[in-house]
């Protein structure tokens, strides 16, 4: 899809007709005028909220368009009353742009369907910044004509982009969401987080997921993991270990977590459960056959009818679920996961934000107070940690490549000598520049072997990793 907006050339003053777009006002021989970028965005944007509610939760892209078709030739007849007579091009850019608003991310959809970028990050309507895979960071142009605009904007994209209409005002100034794919991005998963009122302008920043259809052959390919590595996770998933997946901000905690569900078998019965949309296993029906897809809800703005995650653990369990993913831990949700991994739902998995191994368990600590209050003594803590996870999984970046990688693969077992659990180095970071290299044999060992693992990949010879 081509960027049409600021708007490009004019269209012919001679033309009379357009046979194209006959829902279009018919050429008038006033000599015809080209909008300048501020004021094309400030008329897609009116046009897109007057059909808002016309259109509100339809997906009919044809009979949409007929309606915006129709809205845009109102819109013509009342410039032309004021004397601005408006070129067919320009009358047939608006129509693309209000589609665009209105099923895409507007103006942002042409970076969205570029398969190097990463995020865009938005410092009001004017500071724009893009990011790509390789860690180029641009200047991008203005995304709105204001920053009241902008903000219109992103209500809009909560209203009908998100997969649950999310709520974007002074009332509610944070706005985290998952939103859904246009047409031809069924690949990628897009993250909206934005702020009013608590900044000085409105900020928005957009993520996108590439790797969503993705295993760890393809992890393998990318270089994110070794041979070895891939037998090994393999071999934890199918022994059904408990999975924790930790990492810093985008270093691929999520992509790591498809990846491992990619060799569970595709009939298996599975629960995720996310704040917002993002792990997308139930879309991928060639992998993931039986797949419940929860997602936590905010309050409305009189503060009823959140359901947090912490409420959705409990209600899965009940579903019949044989494997749970909670996309992220953050907080109180911790505790029903435990219990969920220690009552018959080995191989679960879910992701903790951590910057390396050592501080996952303090950081469990720091999550289960914070939800349930600090009256669970650290030790009750750190034991029911060691008797429930199984492996953490651990990925850095490479700030020079922006490439991702498991650094770290950890072993955890019930406190022994001290009060934090006893733990298993079996991958350290001596590798090429940090990457994960075997160290010692897991005690889980006759678990993978049970399943097929061939113990000559825990040979440092064997987990060489390829150059790049």
């Amino acid at each position: 899809m081509s960027n049409r907006w600021p708007p490009g050339p004019s269209w012919s003053p001679h033309a009379v007709t357009d046979p194209g777009d006959p829902g279009l006002l018919p050429r008038r021989p006033e000599p015809a005028e080209e909008l300048d970028g501020k004021t094309f965005r400030e008329a897609v944007l009116g046009i897109t909220v007057s059909v808002a509610d016309d259109l509100k939760d339809t997906e009919d892209r044809t009979a949409a368009r007929q309606l915006i078709q129709s809205r845009v030739q109102q819109w013509t007849r009342e410039q032309l009353s004021n004397g601005v007579a408006v070129s067919f091009a320009t009358q047939r850019r608006l129509v693309d742009a209000v589609v665009d608003e209105r099923f895409e991310l507007g103006v942002l959809t042409p970076y969205i369907r570029d398969g190097r970028l990463e995020s865009i990050d938005l410092n009001g309507c004017d500071e724009v910044w893009i990011t790509y895979s390789d860690g180029t960071c641009e200047r991008g142009p203005a995304v709105a004509a204001s920053d009241d605009d902008l903000i219109k904007m992103i209500q809009m994209w909560a209203l009908h982009k998100s997969y649950n209409p999310r709520e974007f005002s002074a009332a509610n100034p944070l706005l985290n969401t998952a939103l859904r794919p246009g047409d031809g991005d069924d690949g990628v998963g897009v993250r909206l987080s934005a702020s009013m009122a608590v900044t000085t302008r409105p900020c928005a920043s957009i993520r996108c997921h590439r790797l969503v259809d993705v295993t760890l052959d393809d992890l393998l390919r990318l270089g994110t993991i070794n041979r070895s590595l891939h037998a090994f996770l393999r071999a934890a998933v199918l022994a059904r270990l408990n999975i924790v997946v930790t990492g810093g901000t985008a270093a691929g905690k999520t992509t790591m977590l498809r990846a491992l569900a990619s060799v569970i078998d595709p009939a298996e019965r599975l629960a995720t459960l996310e704040s917002d949309y993002e792990l997308f296993l139930d879309k991928l029906k060639h992998r993931h056959q039986n797949v419940i897809a929860f997602q936590a809800r905010q309050a409305n703005s009189e503060g009823a009818g959140a359901v947090l995650l912490n409420d959705l653990i409990p209600h899965s369990l009940r579903k019949n679920i044989k494997r749970i993913f909670v996309g992220e831990v953050r907080a109180d949700e911790i505790v029903p996961m435990f219990e969920a991994m220690n009552t018959g739902h080995p191989g679960s998995m879910c992701t903790i934000h951590a910057d390396g191994t050592e501080e996952i368990f303090n950081r469990i600590v720091m999550l289960w107070t914070r939800g349930v209050g600090a009256q669970t003594p650290p030790a009750v803590i750190h034991l029911n940690t060691g008797e429930t996870v199984d492996l953490v999984v651990h990925l850095s970046m490479d700030p020079a490549t922006n490439t991702r990688f498991v650094s770290e693969v950890l072993e955890v077992l019930p406190p022994a000598d001290s009060e934090l659990p006893s733990r298993n180095h079996l991958y350290r970071p001596t590798g090429r520049g940090g990457r994960a290299m075997p160290d010692v044999t897991p005690q889980c060992l006759p678990r993978l072997r049970a399943v097929g693992f061939d113990p000559g990949f825990l040979d440092p010879r064997a987990a060489m990793w390829e150059a790049r």
